[in-house]
């Protein structure tokens, strides 16, 4: 049984992690986060790529929210802010959208399934009713707000944390994830990127926790994003020495958990990790 603890960083850290050019993975406070990024045409790809991290993975406890139960907008009404899936909760954060993209009110999150949407978001998560590569269905959108609060409690313990990101930073917004106390700041590394663009994003905590915040966000509004295919578990790859301090190795120390490899050593993908990069560049 694993004991249940609060996520203890400290003063908030602060690190770069490039999302534009290759998948990267960096560990500050103990939290290991890793980057999988995909343009809009290789969406089987990173469809693939969410499979192959839920492939790699002994999960004690697994939740999963595709947001496909929830009504999508459409004709003056939808779902707005989810105070229960799955995974938690999600709220808006930060300043409201007044962008073209916004449907309903600007201050509320949206539930949307307009996959042409000319603004580059759609729905990414390959549930069983979607063949692969098929952009139909819902997903989880930012509705131009500057940010999105997600709130992870009520799925018990958990280590691992996975979700696509869509549409980052592609009308000027630096784009950051903060895990609790520790910011991961400006992933596209003042890039702008291409619209439509998305990302498989992967963390592994230092430790066992029964609740976590995460806030996604770019540092202006009206730069919106989606979030959807959103994954929550425990990996047995943790172990306690005593109640209530448990602790994981990094995914880069075990062979097909989904993280960096070791320098020198082949990744699953067949390329050479170094310094802790690993993947294929964005085009």
């Amino acid at each position: 049984m694993f004991g249940l603890v609060r996520l203890r960083v400290g003063a908030v850290a602060a690190a770069i992690l490039v999302l534009a050019t290759a998948a990267g993975a960096t560990t500050v406070n103990g939290i290991n986060l890793t980057v999988d990024p995909f343009n809009r045409g290789k969406l089987t790809e990173a469809q693939q790529d969410r499979a192959n991290y839920l492939a790699s993975h002994r999960f004690d406890s697994l939740h999963v929210e595709t947001f496909e139960g929830f009504q999508p907008w459409g004709v003056g009404k939808g779902t707005q802010n989810l105070a229960r899936t799955a995974v938690g909760s999600f709220k808006p954060y930060g300043r409201t959208g007044s962008g073209n993209s916004v449907v309903g009110k600007g201050t509320k999150l949206q539930v949307r399934d307009d996959n042409h949407m000319k603004w580059g978001r759609y729905n990414s998560s390959n549930t069983p009713a979607l063949p692969p590569g098929l952009a139909d269905g819902n997903w989880l959108d930012s509705n131009d707000n500057r940010g999105i609060k997600w709130r992870i409690k009520g799925v018990g313990p958990f280590n691992a944390i996975g979700f696509f990101v869509i549409d980052a930073a592609d009308v000027g917004g630096k784009f950051s994830i903060k895990v609790g106390k520790t910011l991961f700041s400006d992933l596209a590394d003042g890039m702008r990127l291409k619209n439509g663009n998305i990302h498989f994003i992967s963390i592994l905590l230092p430790e066992a926790v029964d609740r976590l915040t995460i806030r996604l966000s770019h540092n202006i509004h009206n730069d919106g994003f989606g979030v959807d295919g959103a994954i929550v578990g425990r990996s047995p790859r943790c172990r306690c020495r005593r109640p209530r301090r448990c602790w994981c190795r990094p995914w880069a120390s075990s062979p097909g958990c989904g993280g960096a490899p070791a320098p020198g050593r082949p990744n699953p993908t067949g390329t050479t990790g170094r310094a802790g990069i690993t993947g294929k560049p964005l085009r």
